[in-house]
């Protein structure tokens, strides 16, 4: 069956235009086109639609007004905005019921490729109900470390924009939803921000101050089984994230290629922290199983029939961030299965690397584990099969030092 899009705007000759420019997909996609809000409810009843494309700014009911109903009644459905206008309060609305901002008018190549690439990553994680878990997310809850730093920096009246850059980039949640916002078009469409830190200046102590004040970025994360195992996911990604960077470094990487490292890392447990808190109930399981003697992986497998890396790449394809991030995010564990052509990017052998590495740090014999691991064939297909043991003891001496 062919994905079905609904495209929403209240001018029926835009609706005529995006019509006309996506003639070509009518082979692969089942599209239909509502005149306003209410006429695109009226449709949702009637259908299931796999992706909503609508406009902002519509008489009566909004694309925000609009989004908030289908995100309730309809969470599977992908939603995108395109708008060339927003008054302010209607776009904070949608920053959590919108999975896209993408600028109007909008090149129909474009907005062609954002919809099928999506739709190919939801489609790679095969199951419907993790589909809606992954996709019903609008943010994820903040570290009890972050959250508490964020609340103290709000009463601050001398709070700075360096304070809560610091904050933001050792917190995965907070880190994957801010890039989202910067590279959007909610604030302006400039070259892709690929750091934390370049996210926050960016965004502006006092947007994200009303942001986190409205918890529109994250929210607190509740006591509960989960709590020690999303908390350990937490810490294991500030380890893991400044690792990559440091052996990007290593390899001569550019800055560009550093930050998406680091950000690879820090990302790479985005589909746990998704189980953890959209599916509470069931990964609430999790805990017994790690504890009568299985790796927290294969109880998440037990309990989910899917691995924790292709929920946090759908994820990340939904929230457009940088595509060598969401690559690497879905092959962090197992390289060789990327296609050949893929395979090159740094921010995969970094991140793949310092995974294996970090997790080999925390046992009694860390070259023997970080070398069951690391993929031999894919260090060799990148000519770093000779390098582990210099980032192991590279590594290892850093942190002595330090």
């Amino acid at each position: 069956m062919k994905p079905a899009i609904l495209f929403v705007d209240d001018e029926a000759n835009i609706l005529q235009g995006l019509r006309r420019m996506l003639r070509g997909m009518r082979s692969e996609w089942d599209m239909d086109f509502a005149e306003g809000g209410e006429i695109a409810l009226s449709k949702l009843s009637e259908k299931t639609f796999d992706v909503v494309v609508t406009d902002m700014k519509m008489p009566g009911m909004n694309g925000a007004e609009l989004l908030d109903q289908v995100s309730a009644l309809y969470p599977r459905s992908i939603r995108l905005i395109l708008s060339g206008e927003a008054d302010t309060e209607a776009t904070f609305r949608t920053i959590k019921t919108s999975h896209q901002f993408l600028p109007k008018p909008s090149n129909s190549e474009r907005l062609a490729e954002i919809i099928k690439a999506t739709l190919q990553r939801r489609d790679s994680l095969g199951n419907e109900k993790l589909q809606t878990l992954v996709t019903a997310v609008g943010c994820l809850p903040v570290s009890q470390a972050a959250g508490e730093a964020l609340n103290d920096l709000i009463e601050q009246e001398s709070a700075s924009i360096d304070q809560a850059a610091d904050i933001f980039a050792l917190d995965p949640a907070l880190t994957a939803k801010v890039i989202q916002l910067a590279n959007s078009a909610y604030f302006g469409i400039g070259d892709p921000v690929v750091s934390p830190k370049a996210a926050v200046n960016l965004l502006g102590w006092d947007v994200l101050r009303v942001l986190l004040l409205k918890h529109a970025l994250g929210t607190a994360y509740p006591a509960g089984a989960n709590k020690a195992i999303y908390e350990s996911t937490m810490a294991q990604a500030q380890d893991v994230s400044e690792l990559a960077g440091w052996i990007a470094s290593q390899e001569g990487a550019d800055q560009a290629d550093v930050n998406r490292a680091q950000l690879t890392g820090l990302l790479q447990g985005l589909g746990r922290l998704v189980l953890c808190a959209a599916g509470a109930e069931d990964y609430a399981k999790v805990p017994a199983l790690v504890t009568a003697g299985k790796t927290i992986g294969e109880a998440e497998y037990e309990i989910f029939g899917e691995y924790h890396w292709t929920l946090g790449a759908y994820l990340a394809q939904l929230w457009a961030l940088p595509q060598p991030v969401v690559d690497a995010i879905r092959f962090l564990h197992q390289p060789s299965a990327l296609e050949e052509s893929a395979q090159g990017s740094v921010a995969l052998l970094a991140g793949h690397a310092a995974l294996g590495i970090a997790t080999g740090m925390r046992s009694s014999d860390p070259k023997a584990v970080a070398a069951s691991l690391i993929d031999p064939d894919f260090l060799s297909s990148q000519s770093c099969d000779s390098k582990l043991d210099n980032w192991l003891d590279g590594w290892a001496n850093r942190e002595t030092a330090a």
